[in-house]
């Protein structure tokens, strides 16, 4: 994957999000301008966070987060499925999702 260098990202949405950790609010970059935005951390400049316009609220990073091991966290959505590698099976009990 060109964005994190994996065959798949794992993200979670929030409507809203404060920002706690050591870098404090991510750099943010307009990266299709005036639809899109990703927040990098300020300090090690690992991507984060999205913003999309068409999106409601805001996309975290879930491996930037501090803790992963909530049950709220497991997939329920997969994205552009027609890419995915051909070796890699989907995971189970996702929908398709509407974006992407």
């Amino acid at each position: 994957m060109k964005l994190g260098g994996a065959p798949v990202m794992w993200w979670v949405g929030f409507e809203r999000v404060t920002w706690t950790g050591e870098g404090g609010e991510p750099t943010w970059f307009e990266t299709f301008p005036g639809k899109a935005k990703r927040g990098f951390c300020a300090n090690c400049g690992s991507r984060v966070a999205a913003v999309d316009c068409d999106i409601p609220g805001i996309g975290i990073n879930v491996p930037a987060l501090d803790d992963t091991s909530g049950v709220d966290l497991a997939p329920v959505n997969a994205s552009f499925r027609e890419n995915a590698v051909h070796w890699m099976s989907p995971v189970p009990d996702t929908q398709h999702s509407p974006i992407g």
